[in-house]
């Protein structure tokens, strides 16, 4: 029979959970639609981080890697990239817990340059969605991905900002000098 964790310990694994939720919804916001443009027709075609085209579009269900010489088009990379390092940092930010009585604070500051590399660059990537090297200026709009990737970006550094706070570390003992009352 295993002793049930303390509350510091479940705390800070509850925390590593925040992260791992965070750094994997960065990772996974690769597949999701990054840019997006209005068709000839009517419709609207989309291209993943991953440069996945789906839509109306003629050309929907290619790839828009396999059409261009020399270059790809992957903006997802970096919130995958970044969000598995933060998968990474936050397993071992809880297989911490319990065994130390102080965090992993190099941990934690892994977690936060992972959340501020997904939250820049999706924030920049939704404001200045691009042109993937294939649409005029202004014919394209962001899509949900690189908003994704910034929320997951801004839940990473969250649950290093806990970490940095002090808020799981253990409670500090009340020290006693030993003088017994009268």
């Amino acid at each position: 029979m295993h002793a049930r964790p303390d509350r510091t310990t479940q705390v800070r694994r509850a925390v590593a959970a925040i992260a791992v939720v965070g750094a994997v919804t960065a990772a996974l916001a690769s597949l999701l639609p990054w840019i997006g443009t209005d068709t000839e027709d009517g419709g609207t075609t989309s291209i993943t981080g991953w440069g996945s085209i789906s839509g109306t579009s003629s050309i929907a269900g290619t790839n828009l890697n396999d059409v261009m010489d020399g270059w790809t088009y992957r903006p997802g990379l970096v919130g995958f990239v970044f969000g598995t390092i933060g998968v990474i940092a936050a397993i071992a930010l809880a297989a911490n817990a319990g065994r130390n009585p102080r965090p992993h604070r190099i941990t934690a500051a892994v977690l936060t340059l992972c959340g501020l590399a997904c939250l820049g660059w999706g924030v920049l990537r939704g404001i200045t969605p691009g042109d993937a090297g294939v649409f005029d200026a202004g014919e394209t709009y962001a899509a949900i991905g690189p908003w994704v990737t910034a929320a997951g970006g801004a839940v990473m550094i969250a649950a290093a900002v806990v970490v940095f706070a002090g808020r799981i570390d253990p409670p500090t003992p009340t020290v006693r000098r030993n003088i017994q009352p009268r």
